[in-house]
């Protein structure tokens, strides 16, 4: 008996843990099992069911369903003695198996309902049935944000131009004030390099613009498994990522599904090394810059516990991902402006040697050259070098070009007052 009810619970919480691709992030699902008829018809299949009753307003709803040949997908909304109907949008997701249909129309103030039918070729499975409830948040301040600091440099940020955004379709509210940040996976869109990435976010921004009704793409930031960042709306702008909780708040998805408890879809991805770096660094540079404490930092279903966003495999690791922010934030301001990643190699050497620096800003870095006797030979230069690593190469010669007599001679890193002369050994051949 007890096996019986814990089972029987089991599986209910496993149900209504189940994600569908972005709709988590857009909407409200209000059945995960819909039943539906189907019949044939002149080789087509003309599937059709209905929602339970709702009693909220709403600017519009959807339905996922994966599988089948779509030809057409029409809703009719029964809002009191009104009867609506309306042509479905249909969203193929990257994973070329799930479609999402959606209608956008305002209802209000009534009880309402609406029915589905779906012409196809081939059979299909209706998944689930979703409301957009409209959005009660105030809009922010007409005024931007202002940076608090800018120590911690910014990670480098694909912009919107770069993976082809389209415009937004009305202006944007600003935040009155930052108090959230919050972290998503995308569940439908996983991408391992940077164009699978630019394909991915452009289908989200599709979505949350033509399917969802929103002015833009609703995330702030997006991450793919690359660990490559990509700009979304600007941050200092109200996104559309946790409803009723986006003033102030920062959203950040990272593009992939991370939700084991989900078998309808591959949701089993771990986070790689490279993602966590990305959301370390991003964070941190926003923690700093807007002056958010690390400890802010939620995943979706912290809000309303009505989603399993961002997934098992990635909520598990948000107290490991703010203990990281704060020690990345901590050590940086530790970090000397340059520091000798790998000593000099080879040495001594014939032809050339290898100098790798870490350095913590972007700067003018040179590098002087100096013979036993304390004479400048030559200089080594890279200008608006990066933050990061750098690799420099000497090739034995003298400012003129010729190549200098076997001896020793020494480097010295400017500007640095951390590193002494480092000392190498030239032979001629």
């Amino acid at each position: 008996m007890f096996c019986r009810e814990f089972c029987v619970a089991l599986l209910f919480f496993l149900i209504n843990q189940t994600i569908y691709s972005q709709l988590d992030d857009v909407g409200i699902k209000i059945d995960n099992a819909p039943s539906y008829v189907s019949r044939d018809s002149s080789g087509f299949l003309i599937i059709e069911g209905n929602s339970p009753l709702i009693d909220q307003s709403i600017e519009g709803g959807a339905i996922e369903i994966f599988g089948g040949d779509i030809q057409s997908i029409t809703f009719t909304v029964y809002h009191g003695s009104e009867i609506s109907t309306i042509d479905g949008n249909i969203f193929i997701q990257p994973n070329g198996e799930n479609i999402i249909s959606t209608f956008l129309a305002v209802f209000e103030n009534r009880t309402l309902s609406f029915s589905y039918k779906v012409i196809s070729v081939g059979n299909l499975d209706v998944r689930s049935i979703l409301i957009f409830p409209i959005e009660t948040e105030l809009p922010g301040l007409a005024k931007q944000m202002e940076v608090i600091s800018s120590t911690i440099p910014k990670p480098n940020i694909i912009s919107r131009e770069e993976w082809g955004a389209e415009n937004s379709k009305g202006a944007y509210s600003y935040h009155p004030y930052f108090d959230k940040l919050t972290l998503h996976h995308a569940a439908c869109c996983s991408a391992d390099d940077i164009e699978e990435g630019k394909n991915q976010v452009y289908w989200i921004q599709n979505f949350h613009q033509n399917g969802r009704g929103w002015n833009d793409i609703g995330y702030h930031f997006l991450i793919d498994r690359a660990g490559n960042i990509y700009q979304g709306r600007p941050e200092t702008v109200l996104g559309a990522h946790v409803g009723g909780a986006n003033t102030g708040n920062i959203g950040v998805c990272l593009l992939g599904c991370y939700h084991p408890p989900e078998t309808s879809l591959p949701c089993t991805q771990e986070i790689t090394h490279e993602s966590r770096e990305a959301i370390v660094k991003l964070f941190s540079w926003v923690s700093d810059t807007y002056g958010q404490n690390p400890s802010l930092l939620l995943g979706h279903r912290d809000y309303f516990g009505t989603t399993s966003c961002p997934g098992n495999n990635v909520w598990i690791e948000l107290p490991r991902f703010r203990a990281e922010i704060f020690d990345f934030i901590q050590d940086y301001f530790e970090i000397p402006p340059i520091s000798i990643f790998k000593a000099p190699y080879p040495n001594p050497f014939f032809n050339e040697v290898a100098f790798s620096f870490e350095l913590k800003d972007k700067m003018d870095f040179k590098m002087n050259i100096y013979d036993i006797l304390g004479r400048k030979v030559n200089m080594v230069e890279r200008i608006d070098a990066t933050s990061g690593r750098l690799e420099l190469i000497w090739d034995g010669k003298d400012f003129n070009g010729k190549k200098l007599g076997s001896g020793v001679y020494f480097a010295d890193p400017i500007p640095s007052e951390d590193i002494g002369p480092i000392k190498m050994i030239l032979l001629k051949k």
